[in-house]
């Protein structure tokens, strides 16, 4: 569900599971973690470039885990697995924040909750007009946990909360307009190319210098903190009635019952 194209300048890690438009799995954020980590040895690498397969970036997270995760039992003590594995996700996010190469998002239809903030944390987001945007969470009865500082350093918090309270899709013309998309484009193969032109033309260790230089004046030491808590409000969200509601209500396509009190 994760395939990666190797090129001079850059790597390509596709998200490749088109049937579910590319929702996120344990399996494919831990495929994620390990190639990132893995290209962080070749210092040849220039940039990473995140793509999904079959015309959608990526819905977010696989509702059928979520499911799982409800039901399984919480812990009489100690940190609840739920917390765990939405805490993942974050350090995923974290691990592309703290990237030595430039890190671009190439959005081509869909990119929703976890999708959004994924495109969201890197460094350019090239997109073309079929991109949407948008942060259904807590229309489903949980929290934008992990994604939410990340979408806030993007587009400050007003913006962030209008997107996440809203739960709106934004379509590729608002989310420029919000700041989720930086370069929007007709055709992004060829936004692509201008790229691959700029990262060929920048000796490698001085782009990864100068990324890194980059990364120092955008870092938070309360980072952490904010996505333990906001890990265990995941958890807790999914471990209540109102999750399941919002997950059944959005399957059988209905409003949830909190929308009628």
């Amino acid at each position: 569900m994760i395939r990666v194209d190797k090129h001079p300048t850059h790597w390509t890690l596709w998200l490749d599971a088109p049937a579910t438009r590319n929702a996120l799995t344990a399996d494919m954020v831990q495929t994620i973690h390990t190639t990132v980590h893995s290209m962080a040895s070749d210092t040849t690498v220039r940039a990473l470039v995140l793509r999904g397969a079959g015309g959608h970036f990526c819905a977010g997270g696989d509702f059928s885990s979520f499911q799982d995760m409800m039901a399984t039992p919480a812990p009489s003590q100690g940190i609840d697995p739920i917390a765990t594995a939405n805490r993942a996700f974050g350090l995923l996010l974290q691990q592309l924040q703290r990237s030595d190469v430039m890190t671009l998002a190439v959005v081509q239809g869909a990119a929703m909750g976890g999708g959004c903030g994924l495109a969201a944390v890197c460094d350019w987001v090239l997109a073309d007009h079929t991109a949407s945007f948008g942060t259904p969470e807590l229309s489903l009865g949980l929290p934008p946990a992990q994604i939410a500082p990340f979408l806030q350093r993007r587009l400050g918090t007003s913006r962030s909360m209008q997107l996440m309270v809203q739960t709106q899709r934004l379509n590729a013309l608002q989310a420029f307009e919000h700041g989720l998309i930086d370069e929007l484009v007709q055709d992004v193969d060829t936004g692509l190319q201008a790229w691959q032109a700029h990262w060929q033309r920048a000796e490698p260790a001085a782009l990864r210098a100068t990324v890194q230089l980059l990364r120092k004046g955008q870092a938070a030491d309360s980072l952490n903190n904010t996505l333990d808590f906001a890990a265990q409000q995941f958890a807790a969200s999914l471990r209540s009635g109102t999750a399941a509601e919002g997950l059944a209500a959005r399957q059988a396509k209905r409003s949830p019952d909190w929308t009628r009190t």
